[in-house]
């Protein structure tokens, strides 16, 4: 995802504070304006307003909002944090394809990148069917396979597999078949490799698959709308309590100001807390806080090539390190060295230097005392 910025973040839930505490001003100057005019003669107008203030003020607190809120606001963001931890990232796949199909010739060269590309492959199908960025970019197959996920012979043969549903599958059976057809052409030297490398191309494809099923089975529809129904319904119940009115029995407790701020402040970060449970709801969208598929498929793809071939055999030559005949001392720039002084990891008691009397006289009686009960 790209950088957040707090620049204009802020102005939806400003724009729906404005006409809030535009009644709320409205009705707070009539309600002057009515003890104005009737003096020390409550009007039976007043009255009725005042009685539905405090009807209102006692029985606010009805509505759950904290409760609300925060049960779905924890449920939606625990529902987002676990979508990006299994997004799907290609190093370890490729780590351990450049790990354990060995070999510089170009056959050996071709199972690593096309392990790698066939992952990749799978994660763009998956993704052209969640996310609405990577819909734009690959509207169709074609498309997906110009951009050289997929070469003219493999299209073939995904097409011509007739299928009602998707076949993510496929692509993964094409990996799985070439780290077998390595094993037998003795590129990989274990059947113990060939385990851990189809272990992690498994897990990738569970994560992708557990991708798939929080899209089929998203949060009811019936649950974000009930939270804002709630909200907005509590700030409608606000404009009317939070009224200063005189001869209401909360008026001992109350200021008469002509802003309201604290109610101002409340709607703010309510309603902020709502607007960022609903920016995380759907994370496949376009907006700023989305999650940037396309972003992910190139990088997945970059890295996992340069990984299986140009990184490939590419270990420095075997020496001596530096610190081989010293004590090895930390080097610190001027800027970090008051540093060193004050990051020891070691225990809070380490620097102690005898104990306390308290201590050792205990310690003595429960010596003693321990040695009698054992005999």
């Amino acid at each position: 995802m790209e950088g957040i910025s707090m620049e204009g973040r802020l102005d939806p839930v400003c724009d729906l504070a404005r006409p809030l505490l535009d009644r709320q001003s409205v009705l707070s100057i009539r309600n002057d304006g009515m003890a104005e005019e009737n003096g020390s003669q409550p009007h039976t107008l007043a009255r009725v307003f005042t009685a539905l203030v405090d009807f209102s003020n006692a029985r606010l607190a009805y509505v759950p909002l904290d409760l609300m809120l925060g049960f779905f606001v924890a449920g939606v963001l625990k529902r987002f944090w676990y979508l990006y931890n299994i997004i799907g990232f290609m190093d370890n796949i490729a780590l351990m394809t450049a790990l354990y199909v060995r070999g510089t010739a170009e056959r050996a060269r071709q199972y690593r990148r096309n392990i790698v590309r066939y992952c990749q492959l799978t994660q763009v199908l998956v993704f052209r069917d969640l996310s609405m960025r990577c819909r734009k970019r690959f509207p169709t197959l074609d498309t997906v396979a110009a951009a050289g996920f997929m070469m003219p012979h493999e299209k073939e043969n995904f097409d011509g597999i007739q299928y009602n549903y998707n076949k993510y599958f496929l692509p993964f059976n094409w990996a799985w078949a070439l780290i077998y057809r390595a094993r037998q052409e003795g590129l990989i030297e274990s059947d113990y490799y060939v385990t851990i490398l189809s272990e992690e191309v498994k897990k990738f494809r569970t994560d992708l698959a557990w991708l798939c099923n929080y899209d089929w089975v998203p949060l009811p529809m019936i649950y974000p709308t009930i939270v804002c129904l709630a909200v907005h319904t509590y700030f409608l119940v606000c404009v009317i309590a939070r009224q200063y009115v005189e001869g209401s029995k909360f008026e001992s407790d109350m200021i008469d100001m002509v802003f309201p701020f604290m109610t101002s402040i409340q709607f703010v970060l309510y309603m902020g807390w709502l607007k960022v449970a609903e920016a995380l709801l759907n994370p496949w969208g376009l907006d700023d806080d989305d999650f940037e598929t396309n972003v992910l498929i190139d990088r997945n793809l970059a890295m996992g090539l340069k990984i299986v071939d140009e990184g490939y055999g590419r270990t420095p030559e075997l020496r001596k390190d530096a610190f081989w005949d010293d004590q090895w001392v930390p080097l610190y720039s001027e800027e970090s060295a008051w540093e060193k002084k004050y990051s020891h990891h070691e225990g809070s008691l380490s620097h102690m230097k005898k104990n306390p009397p308290e201590a050792l006289s205990a310690a003595v009686v429960f010596s003693e005392a321990q040695r009698v009960s054992d005999h």
